[in-house]
């Protein structure tokens, strides 16, 4: 039989250990700018590709945000990314090589974006 009583200084110890394991790239996209986003790319830094439009059919409007997790995040090495963004005007904004790891979110503003 099983004591439960030794069993949860083995999940505490896990669950604490869990975050070092592995850094995760989710990234939320804020829209701060007063203007609807029409398309967000992320792709790897290096990459000559930006990959599909991460809105697809939607937009993202002013005051809304996006919750994004690279599909091809495999590890650490993978933390750094680009961002584009199209406003619906035709207008873009880049980042390059941000650490997606350490980066929660990207706040896209009038005329800059930035990371926190």
């Amino acid at each position: 039989m099983i004591n439960k009583f030794a069993l949860i200084p083995a999940l505490a110890a896990l669950a604490m250990a869990t975050p070092a394991l592995a850094a995760d790239p989710r990234v939320n996209v804020a829209n701060n700018s007063g203007m609807t986003v029409e398309r967000v790319y992320m792709s790897e830094t290096g990459t000559d590709d930006w990959g599909p439009d991460l809105l697809g059919r939607n937009v993202l409007r002013p005051g809304y945000r996006i919750n994004w997790m690279h599909p091809a995040y495999t590890s650490d090495y993978n933390c750094y990314y680009d961002l584009k963004v199209q406003f619906v005007n035709g207008r873009t904004m880049q980042i390059r090589r941000f650490n997606a790891c350490a980066a929660s979110t990207v706040t896209v503003n009038s005329w800059s974006m930035n990371i926190a």
